[in-house]
C-alpha cells in the first residue's frame, strides 16, 4: 500500500512540475528540470534548463532563450555540459533582500539571468553587456520559476563571480 501511494504522489508530483512550467511557459524538455524561466513583455521567454539530477560532479545545465514551440535564438552552451565549465554564480546582499544570478560569456557578449529583491521591488530577467556596456536588458513580465540563489550555486560547485561586487540589478 506505501508503494502504490509512493507512486501516486511521484506521478502528481510530475503533473504538478510539468504543469506549473507549462504555466509559465518553459523551453525546457519534459525530462529536464526548469531552474529559471520567465516570459517577457515581447514574448520572448528565458529558460535555465538542467538534467534531472544536477550536482558537483554530475549533469547539465543550459540557458535558451526564444519563442515556445520554434527553434531557440540562443542555446548556450551549444551541447548539454556541466555548469561549472560554462558559468559564474554571484550574490549580492540588498537592504531588504538581495540578488542572485548566473554569468556567461559568448564571444564578445555576457549574459546575466538575474532575481533580486528589494524595498518595494522585486525584478528578474536577463542583462545583456559588450565591452562592459549594457546593450540590452528583457525583463520577466508575470510568472516565473526560480532556483537561483546561493544553496543551488554551492550544490552544483560553481565559482563565484570575480565581478560579483559589481552586479546591479537593472531597476527600469
Amino acid at each position: 500500500m506505501s508503494r502504490l501511494l509512493f507512486f501516486i504522489f511521484i506521478f502528481f508530483a510530475k503533473v504538478y512540475y510539468v504543469s506549473a512550467a507549462s504555466a509559465v511557459g518553459s523551453l525546457c524538455f519534459v525530462d529536464e528540470a526548469v531552474v529559471f524561466s520567465c516570459s517577457s513583455a515581447d514574448g520572448k521567454i528565458i529558460s535555465l534548463c538542467s538534467s534531472p539530477t544536477l550536482t558537483a560532479s554530475d549533469g547539465y545545465l543550459q540557458y535558451r532563450y526564444g519563442v515556445k514551440g520554434k527553434i531557440p535564438e540562443l542555446v548556450y552552451p551549444k551541447m548539454p555540459e556541466h555548469p561549472k565549465e560554462n558559468f559564474l554564480s554571484g550574490t549580492v546582499p540588498y537592504s531588504g533582500g538581495g540578488a542572485s544570478y548566473l554569468k556567461f560569456s559568448k564571444g564578445k557578449y555576457i549574459y546575466t539571468v538575474f532575481t533580486g529583491i528589494g524595498k518595494g521591488w522585486e525584478k528578474e530577467g536577463v542583462v545583456v553587456k559588450k565591452s562592459g556596456k549594457q546593450i540590452a536588458h528583457t525583463p520577466c513580465d508575470g510568472s516565473l520559476i526560480s532556483e537561483l540563489g546561493p544553496v543551488l550555486f554551492e550544490d552544483i560547485g560553481l565559482q563565484k563571480d570575480p565581478l560579483e561586487s559589481d552586479f546591479e540589478v537593472p531597476l527600469k
